[in-house]
Order: C-alpha cells, then structure tokens, then sequence
C-alpha cells in the first residue's frame, strides 16, 4: 500500500485548509513552501515504480491530485504492468479535462473520495476557487463510471446547517448513506461550530438529533453521531475571534461572507 502526496499543488484554497496542502494558499499568504528537490522526488519515484507490479492499494491525494503531472506516469506504468490494482483518489473533482483523470477512468477497481461541503454561493465561498456548476457536472461524469464514490464531509461554523441541503442533494442523486464521510472540523480553530453561541449551537443539536430520529443508518449517522458529542463538548467560545478572522479573509480575497451567509450572521445579531 502506498499514500502519495506529491506536493501541496492544488487550485484551490478551502477556507479551513493552509500552504502546506494548497499552493493556492502559499500564494495567496505569500508563504515559500518546503517542496522535495528533484532529486529526492526522483528516488521517491524510483522506491516505488520499480515495485509498482507489487501494489495492492495507491492512494493519491494532494494538493490535487489530478493535478500533478507524476500521478501521470505512474498510473501510464500501473496500466502496463499491474492494472487491476485499488486505486483511492481524494479530489475536489474541479479538473475531469486531464489525462490524468481520462487514466484513471479505464481503471476498474476506482474509490473516489470526493470533498464537499456545502451547496451554491455558499460551496464557492468555502472552496474557494471552485465553481458549483462544475462540481455537478463533473460529479454526473463519475455517476457513469460504476466506480465507488464517497464524500469526505466537514461539520463547521459556516455550513452547520447548509451541510445537510448538501447531503440531500447528493442523496436526490442516487448516492447511498454509506457514501458520506462526516466529520468536525478541528482546525483551524476560528471556524470550530463551538464557538457558536449557545442558542445557535443548540439549534445544531436538534437539528443533529432530528437526523439521527429518521435512522439514516451506515457511515452517515456514524458520522452524526459524532459530530453531536463532539458539539456537547465544552469550549472556551470567542465568536468575536472567529468573525474578525473571516473578515480578514474576506478583505484578502476580495469577497463578503456577510452577503453568503446570511442567515449566520443575523442571528449572530440577534444574539447581541
């Protein structure tokens, strides 16, 4: 089994990710990444192309993955000589015009692991770069692959409740509950739903439990389950903090969360 991650090459900057995972986010902070030299990336290369007949599992993220221009040579040589190896691609599914991607689809035993949020305005603010009519189109282009998809889901300050217009969607779609990763978002710690005034946060319990009471069953309510205890745990809330962030964010990117999230922010009003 092998996990490669190439570098922190990415078109992206999710608002909860940073420069070592997204070169976007190097540029955008203006911050010089520690990459592998060429010659550390060519014995890497080595280790594992001369045992490539040998793999049972390749996963390959990033950065994204079907960006970097190694995952090409070493999917060409897996096709050759070991082709019905396990792949597991973790893609933000923005790029289906590579011949990465076009390689991988002649794969049969294929696992993607698709990272999503949220729907709309709100999924461009959060994965910033991204454009949701592409990720519908791209996403209806594996539907017609017959591979395994899955759907690596944050829980956080912005989308605690527009998470679930994303899950129904994908649902409406035909995507079964075992497809859907959820979790808490750990990091960074301004955008944790903990620092969600208690009437806000409480309104994210009911609508937690109120799920879990239709019985979702598999990887679904495993993961909401867990986001609910993980939200009963106490924390040392400073919503200020996290508003004043998002400003900075919002000023360095030239865009306005306050016209996105709406709703968040007038009860956050109406809190004060």
């Amino acid at each position: 089994t092998i996990d490669i991650r190439w570098s922190n090459l990415c078109n992206f900057a999710c608002v909860y990710c940073n420069p070592e995972f997204s070169s976007r986010w190097s540029t955008e902070l203006k911050v010089v990444h520690n990459i592998p030299t060429p010659q550390q990336v060519q014995k890497f290369k080595d280790e594992i192309f001369n045992k490539a007949n040998q793999l049972k599992h390749v996963y390959l993220a990033g950065g994204e993955p079907l960006l970097m221009k190694e995952n090409l040579e070493l999917l060409t040589l897996l096709k050759e000589i070991n082709p019905t190896v396990n792949l597991r691609i973790n893609t933000n599914l923005s790029k289906v015009d590579t011949k990465i991607f076009e390689l991988i689809c002649t794969f049969p035993n294929v696992h993607w692991i698709i990272s999503v949020d949220t729907i709309e305005e709100e999924f461009e603010y959060i994965r910033f770069g991204g454009k949701w009519i592409d990720f519908v189109d791209n996403l209806t282009i594996i539907k017609e692959l017959g591979h395994k998809v899955s759907f690596n889901m944050l829980y956080f300050l912005l989308n605690y409740r527009s998470m679930f217009n994303c899950i129904e969607f994908l649902q409406r779609q035909g995507f079964h509950n075992n497809s859907f990763i959820v979790g808490a978002l750990l990091n960074p710690d301004y955008l944790n739903v903990r620092h969600l005034p208690d009437y806000m946060l409480a309104d994210a319990q009911q609508n937690l439990e109120d799920w879990l009471a239709k019985k979702p069953g598999f990887l679904l309510e495993n993961g909401l389950r867990n986001v609910l205890q993980y939200i009963q745990s106490p924390i040392e809330k400073n919503i200020t903090r996290c508003i004043a962030e998002l400003d900075l964010l919002d000023q360095r990117r030239g865009v306005n969360s306050k016209e996105v999230f709406k709703e968040f922010y007038n009860l956050i009003e109406r809190g004060k």
